[in-house]
């Protein structure tokens, strides 16, 4: 007899159904064009058709019947710490429960998805362990999370994922009958979602509206990623084998062409079943047309028919009247302008994501999702031939308001009336900002254009720091008649001696710019000069006199749409100030306020925006908002690489301020990566001597917390050498707590203590008080003076940095994302003095401000070494069972953090496993 896994059984189920309704003589010829696509998938087909008619001819499908397992009998069945409630859903893998917390750590419903049984023994617990490990790596906010994973005492494994209460998307955009600006809008967080997947290297595969929930407060979540593809296997022949498996379920009515086919299955897979959902959304049908369609007759539409425009397909007659306006009335209109509204950018935006061949689809989502945002902004879109008539009418319609006024000023002039001067005299002024901004733009090109051509020598290296002085020297020497103008290239040197941490250059070069500056009436250059020359001044420590230049720049630029990208600019540099100054609220609040002045201005630059979209990145982390900030860098990872800048500086800094903020998330090996993706692009040989100090600081802390000294110290020794040279004040403060730091992993007190003496009195000069910096500096003399054995001390010390932390909380600083870590490392030393009861109050209160995160299924080194303490305090209070519980939380944070060898992961992993032992 024929056999087949249940697996093989999804992938052929709906050819064999269209198989089924053919003649002889038609599914013979159909058979043969399934060969040459897929001669294994034809095989199978044809034994399975074989065997039926011999079975038929035996009467065996009038004669037998076959008992399907009963899945009620889980309902009050506990898994993990979850207990079983009601039956949600079923799938080809498994069966969807709601379920509640049992354990008492939490009050909380989730989703537990169980495997069938039919599965068991076949490879099945396998590949769904496998969906567990792809969902793990799945944090975004618009997926939903997974949050525990394990095998049940009977033996079945099972996944407890984030429950989510909504409706399918379809049905809660026509609940709310929302216009189709509204729904591009929630489509867009879908292809976030999806983007965010295959920038793991997962793709989804299953795309369809049950997948595709909305919450009641307009949250989007994008389910079920059983039956994704990973992209790129670690071990390759064990992986290739389990994806080759799991791969072959499908949807059909939301398959791909691909799909069906069972040719090879990409990215592009599930831009093709993104394509089939906005289809959905815009028109409310299928692009196969109103069903119902046979099994053979929906193949045969999605192989070989293309959709009808989705501008005619909401007007065709056979739909009938009523359905056509009910159909309108749900996107907020009528039948009349909904078809307008399709018609030209909709109909070739979905047309081309609805491609039979998956190379002329969009190559990303992400370019999917930027021609619907330029198609919602009224800008031309990539998928349209550029046309002058094209590019004039979207130039129309983004700005009907100054086409409207220059109408009727023509008119006006005409018919005699004076009301066009004032018109008149704001179109000079804009005219004439543009000229003095192009006039510059081709003063620099021409210089650049120089020193690239004419400067270098034959057979003579040339370095950036150069071309540089050459640069300064040619800019020094020509005397311009513009004093404007040579403050203005005064300022690009001075930035990109910033760039190449040439601080003490930078800051000469701009002072310089800054004086000439004094003396011009033209407000952008004189509020420039002073915000950068702010942003220098903040290398150098000089915090109060950076705060102050640029709050004058800021003042001298009207806040006016014709300044918007010089505001933007300005307030960029104040975020990196507030930083410093340890202001969390402040770094957002400038952070969003340059994204708006940026946004209203009607000049900008993809890179002006790439660099706005960066910064907001950042600041998300710095307050914490780790999600926020992840999904911000990945959109700004995306944009640069669409940009082609994913090999220059600008990538550097995003893969470093991404690692800092995955650091500061508690996930050191994921920050690890993103520091050595950005030595990689820095070119970074045996001495680092293209790699910026900065980056080398961080990169070096991250491997200290994996407990990787050796490289840790080399990269420590290194950073502080290079900030010394630069003469970064601030930077050299951080390399003396790390190296501090390092010198008491290896138990040199006497060396580590000396930098701290060094730190002290530096940090007092430079940070205003309260600074959240001091509670880290008192918390790293507590821990020092805790290795020395000094245990009242360092609970002292612990007291103070605890202290002065929620004290900077409270004025708005950014130390909420450290005082967890404070409390558990004053929970280990109240430990060791036996002050069991404050320990694990210590470390509860940890968990308790990492809640959010715990609860959204996101690990952290945090919550694993809060965990960790936690399970030590009650351990020595006889409380066993808690304490095996917390030990089972730590290594399960600990491992996916720092790695199933790392020293802490260990300590909790055996630990559960000594208190589970007969005693």
């Amino acid at each position: 007899m024929f056999t087949l896994s249940p697996e093989e059984w999804k992938i052929i189920s709906p050819h064999l159904d269209a198989a089924l309704e053919m003649t002889d003589e038609a599914c013979s010829a159909w058979l043969e064009s399934v060969r040459e696509e897929n001669p294994v998938l034809a095989e199978q087909l044809h034994g399975l058709l074989y065997e039926r008619r011999v079975l038929a001819q035996k009467g065996f499908l009038e004669t037998s019947t076959i008992a399907l397992p009963d899945p009620r009998g889980l309902a009050g069945q506990t898994f993990g710490a979850y207990t079983l409630v009601s039956q949600i859903g079923q799938g080809g893998m498994g069966s969807v429960w709601l379920a509640e917390r049992n354990d008492g750590q939490f009050e909380r419903r989730v989703a537990v998805k169980v495997l069938n049984i039919g599965l068991m023994g076949q490879g099945g617990e396998e590949r769904f362990r496998r969906e567990g490990s792809i969902l793990g790596r799945l944090v975004h906010k618009h997926i939903a999370v997974l949050l525990d994973a394990g095998v049940a005492s009977g033996g079945q494994t099972y996944l407890v994922l984030e429950h989510v209460d909504g409706e399918h998307v379809d049905r809660y955009c026509d609940g709310l009958k929302l216009s189709i600006r509204a729904r591009i809008m929630l489509f867009l967080d879908v292809l976030g979602a999806v983007a965010h997947a295959h920038s793991n290297l997962v793709v989804h595969r299953d795309i369809k509206p049950p997948n595709v929930l909305v919450r009641n407060d307009g949250q989007v979540k994008l389910l079920d990623f059983g039956i994704a593809k990973l992209l790129h296997c670690e071990n390759s022949e064990h992986e290739g084998a389990q994806t080759a498996e799991a791969g072959r379920a499908l949807t059909p009515q939301y398959a791909s062409p691909e799909q069906l086919k069972g040719a090879v299955v990409s990215t592009a897979t599930d831009v093709y079943s993104l394509g089939v959902l906005l289809y959905l959304l815009i028109t409310g049908q299928h692009p196969v047309g109103p069903g119902p369609h046979t099994p053979a007759g929906l193949i045969d539409a999605i192989l070989a028919r293309d959709a009808d425009r989705p501008s005619e397909v909401v007007r065709q007659a056979h739909l009938g009247a009523d359905a056509i306006l009910t159909n309108a009335a749900n996107r907020a209109t009528t039948p009349e302008k909904l078809s307008r509204m399709l018609r030209g950018d909709l109909d070739t935006i979905v047309s081309k994501a609805l491609k039979k061949d998956p190379l002329e689809r969009y190559p990303t989502v992400m370019a999917l999702a930027e021609d619907l945002r330029r198609y919602l902004n009224d800008k031309p879109i990539s998928a349209r031939p550029e046309t002058l008539v094209y590019r004039t009418a979207k130039f129309v319609r983004r700005n009907r308001g100054a086409v409207a006024l220059a109408t009727l000023a023509s008119v006006a002039t005409f018919a005699g009336t004076a009301g066009t001067l004032v018109q008149s005299h704001t179109a000079r002024e804009q005219r004439d900002f543009a000229l003095r901004q192009l006039a510059r733009a081709e003063q620099l090109n021409s210089l650049n254009e120089l020193l690239l051509t004419d400067v270098p020598l034959e057979g003579k290296s040339i370095t950036a720091r150069d071309l540089l002085e050459r640069e300064e020297q040619i800019v020094e020497r020509e005397h311009y008649g513009n004093a404007a103008n040579h403050a203005e290239l005064l300022m690009s040197i001075g930035a990109q001696y910033s760039g190449e941490e040439e601080n003490a250059r930078a800051r000469r070069v701009l002072e310089e710019a800054y004086r000439i500056s004094r003396g011009l009436e033209e407000v952008s250059t004189r509020a420039k000069a002073s915000c950068e020359l702010a942003w220098a001044a903040v290398s150098d420590g000089e915090l109060e006199r950076a705060e102050t230049l640029f709050q004058e720049g800021l003042r001298d630029l009207p806040d006016e749409p014709l300044f918007g990208a010089d505001r933007s600019n300005c307030l960029l540099r104040g975020t990196e100030i507030a930083y410093r100054r340890g202001d969390a609220k402040e770094v957002i609040a400038r952070a969003e306020a340059a994204d708006r002045a940026l946004k209203g201005s009607p000049v900008k630059t993809p890179v002006d925006e790439l660099n706005v979209l960066t910064t907001l990145a950042g600041a998300y982390g710095t307050a914490a908002q780790f999600r926020e900030a992840n999904a911000a860098f990945e959109q700004a990872s995306a944009r640069m690489t669409d940009l082609g800048y994913d090999q220059t500086q600008k990538a550097v800094k995003l893969f470093n301020d991404w690692g800092l903020t995955l650091a500061d998330a508690g996930q050191p090996l994921q920050a690890e990566k993103a520091y050595h993706h950005a030595i990689g692009i820095s070119g970074g040989g045996p001495h680092e001597e293209g790699v910026l100090p900065a980056l080398l600081h961080n990169y070096s802390a991250v491997l200290r917390d994996l407990g990787r000294l050796p490289e840790a110290a080399h990269y420590a020794e290194s950073a502080y050498t290079k900030a010394a040279a630069a003469g970064d004040q601030i930077l050299i403060n951080q390399t003396l707590l790390q190296r501090s730091r390092i010198y008491r992993d290896q138990h040199d007190f006497v060396r580590a203590g000396e930098m701290i003496a060094d730190l002290e009195p530096r940090m007092k000069r430079q940070l205003p008080s309260g600074h959240f910096a001091f509670a880290a500096l008192a918390s790293d003399k507590a821990l020092l003076a805790e290795a020395k054995g000094d245990l009242p001390t360092a609970l002292h010390l612990s007291n103070q940095a605890v202290s002065i932390d929620e004290a900077a909380i409270k004025l708005g600083g950014q130390g909420a994302a450290y005082l967890p870590g404070l409390l558990t490392k004053r929970s280990t030393v109240e430990l060791s003095l036996d002050i069991t009861d404050r320990a694990e109050a210590d470390a509860s209160r940890a968990l308790e401000l990492l809640r959010p995160r715990v609860e959204s299924g996101i690990f952290s080194t945090q919550a694993g070494r809060a965990y960790l303490a936690l399970a030590n305090a009650q351990l020595a209070q006889g409380k066993t069972d808690q304490a095996k519980n917390s030990f089972r939380l730590a290594g399960k944070n600990l491992e996916s953090t720092l790695g199933p060898d790392h020293a802490d992961t260990r300590h909790a992993v055996q630990s559960e496993l000594r208190l589970g032992q007969p005693q």
